[in-house]
């Protein structure tokens, strides 16, 4: 009973002939390859390569596992680990690229807010997101914030926001503000897009931005790189892509989040959206795949291809120990996904578990 379509590992994506997978969660950078051939964005990328050798990846990585990494007012483990050079890995940047398909799959879906408001990077390491996002979309920002728990990281990236300044006013675009602080205690009020790098976050730190997040306007975004925002649809937040991009270190997964609009109506699992919206949900016999980000719940037993909808993992798996993220691909949500999806739904009704799983969004929607 497969809920995605020839649900295959990656591994099973790389055949001999050569030929790209039919897999969407498999390809990387899809849908920008047009983007790298854009003379105003090339232009853009020289003057960010110029910013980026007054402090290259490799210096910024050893700054930021030396000893004394961690500024006193720190207190969650991953940054600890990261500080303490638990591995390589731990530090990583996202590159002018990264950077330029983030805004752009932001302004595919929506776009920012028609007023400016802040760029926000927890974690910025480098600065040089930050630069990225002020090179990229100069009129977009009030201001743009960069936050690093790493003292001497944070030092050596004001020579980037120095370098940055000194390329004179263009286009009025707002200087780098790059402070040492927690992340966990940054105001997010104003932003109109956060990006939290957040692969070596520790679960406190990461829930923490989540709580930091309510303070933010609808249609606002939140761009997290590897792990989702915390139980998001229960928060306000819909997962409207999850996508994998190339960064410093690799293939990476990169999530967006977008406050939900006044006027989006309550959330809802997409199956029982469907049904209720009289759309047929089998076509020739077979599920009426579409293409959204869905999860697998370990505790529930739905794994592999059984999964469920972002919806229903952030509402009724909020406190599933075992909720992990499985894919942005075509995906249908069975019969007994939504039965598992909706516990409480199923103990009232054995009868028709699609009907008490509405009733109890509807339920869940009134708190949210």
């Amino acid at each position: 009973m497969a809920s995605a379509p020839e649900a295959r590992t990656s591994h099973d994506a790389e055949s001999s002939s050569g030929e790209q997978s039919s897999d969407e969660n498999d390809r990387i950078d899809e849908g920008f390859e047009d983007i790298r051939q854009d003379e105003v964005l090339l232009a853009l990328e020289q003057e960010y390569l110029a910013l980026s050798s007054i402090l290259p990846l490799h210096r910024a990585k050893a700054l930021a596992s030396s000893p004394d990494a961690l500024c006193g007012s720190a207190t969650n483990g991953g940054e600890a680990f990261r500080a303490g050079g638990g591995t390589d890995a731990m530090y990583g940047e996202m590159g002018f690229w990264a950077m330029a398909s983030i805004l752009r799959a932001v302004e595919l879906h929506g776009g920012l807010p028609p007023t400016p408001g802040d760029f926000v990077d927890l974690g910025s390491g480098s600065g040089l997101a930050v630069a990225a996002a002020g090179l990229l979309r100069p009129h977009a920002w009030a201001r743009l914030r960069g936050v690093e728990n790493s003292a001497p990281l944070h030092a050596a990236s004001l020579g980037v926001a120095e370098a940055y300044a000194a390329r004179g006013p263009r286009a009025a675009a707002p200087e780098l503000e790059l402070e040492e602080g927690d992340a966990a205690q940054v105001s997010l009020e104003g932003a109109t897009l956060v990006l939290a790098h957040c692969t070596a976050f520790s679960d406190a730190l990461l829930h923490a931005i989540a709580l930091q997040a309510a303070a933010m306007r609808p249609g606002t975004w939140v761009v997290t790189l590897t792990r989702p925002l915390p139980v998001a649809a229960a928060s306000g937040w819909d997962s409207i892509e999850a996508r994998r991009r190339t960064v410093s270190w690799g293939a990476a997964t990169v999530f967006l989040h977008r406050r939900r609009l006044p006027d989006a109506g309550p959330p809802m699992c997409t199956r029982v959206a469907e049904c209720t919206a009289a759309e047929a949900a089998v076509d020739d016999g077979e599920p009426s795949y579409r293409s959204q980000v869905w999860f697998n719940c370990r505790s529930c037993g739905l794994i592999g291809s059984d999964g469920i909808c972002a919806i229903c993992a952030s509402i009724c798996h909020a406190k599933c120990e075992g909720l992990e993220f499985a894919a942005h691909s075509l995906f249908f949500a069975t019969a007994r996904a939504v039965e598992a999806a909706h516990p409480r739904a199923n103990a009232e009704s054995k009868v028709a578990p699609l009907d008490t799983a509405q009733k109890w969004h509807s339920e869940v929607s009134r708190f949210l």
